[in-house]
């Protein structure tokens, strides 16, 4: 009995030091990367059973319960927040900095806002077109949407451009 589980259970000549046990989530597995959020509830409820470990047998072993994510979910799970955040925080700075740029150029602030509107749309329609086609925020994406805005304002700040130094009313510089 001993030699067969001598890799899972810890004895220290008088009691039990250790026990690994292995616990499978029903919907996490190698092959499908899921959403922060869907994880985050999987996480939660393993984060439950090892507290619950801890009460049972932490006298016992003399230790808390360690966790670990041999198929890197969890982890994948935060960096998925970090790229979330990083996402939002980089194309806003982007849309800033472009409409600064546009207002510098045009130096009309209702032309500034509405390039910036329209930046900003193009922002929201990626986001929202990569939302629907239900793709997983990595890495790549993170980086991308950080720099849509700059892309976005090539053709909206020659558009401005041309606008402001257009002849004379509105009908006629559209």
């Amino acid at each position: 009995v001993r030699n067969y589980y001598q890799n899972i259970m810890g004895w220290d000549g008088s009691g039990l030091r250790y026990a690994g046990i292995s616990i499978e989530s029903s919907i996490l597995n190698e092959r499908r990367v899921l959403a922060e959020d869907t994880v985050r509830v999987h996480y939660d409820k393993f984060i439950q059973v090892a507290e619950k470990f801890d009460e049972n047998v932490g006298k016992a072993c003399k230790t808390k319960t360690i966790m670990t994510d041999l198929d890197q979910k969890f982890v994948f799970m935060n960096n998925q927040r970090i790229y979330r955040t990083s996402a939002v925080s980089s194309s806003m700075i982007g849309v800033l900095v472009s409409f600064v740029v546009i207002f510098i150029a045009t130096r009309k602030l209702h032309l500034a806002f509405f390039a910036t509107v329209s930046i900003f749309s193009v922002l929201i329609s990626v986001i929202g077109a990569v939302t629907i086609a239900g793709w997983t925020l990595g890495v790549i994406e993170a980086i991308l949407f950080g720099i849509l805005a700059g892309f976005s304002v090539d053709y909206v700040i020659h558009l401005a451009h041309a606008y402001s130094h257009a002849e004379g009313d509105v009908e006629e510089r559209v």
